[in-house]
């Protein structure tokens, strides 16, 4: 059995967001997870960033207007992405 690593627990999440970057332009994709860290991003067939990209993401199905977030791309995976929160002052 493999040991985890995680630092922050995941929860389940299934939510719209629109992905910004600023040269690749807006990208709607669905969340798989969220933790304290991040946010995990179920890409589909859309074409995404490199690792290493700072990007904007902002829940789009909420009854609200949700924040813009900063967030880097730090993993992709089998079904998708692995983004990190990040400050930005």
């Amino acid at each position: 059995m493999s040991e985890e690593l995680r630092q922050h627990i995941r929860t389940k999440l299934t939510s719209s967001v629109k992905l910004i970057h600023p040269e690749m332009g807006t990208i709607e994709v669905k969340t798989l997870d969220i933790s304290d860290g991040g946010i995990y991003l179920l890409s589909g067939n859309s074409e995404l960033p490199p690792i290493g990209s700072q990007v904007k993401v902002q829940l789009i199905d909420t009854p609200f207007e949700a924040p813009v977030l900063d967030m880097l791309i730090v993993r992709f995976g089998q079904k998708g992405i692995g983004l990190k929160f990040i400050d930005v002052e």
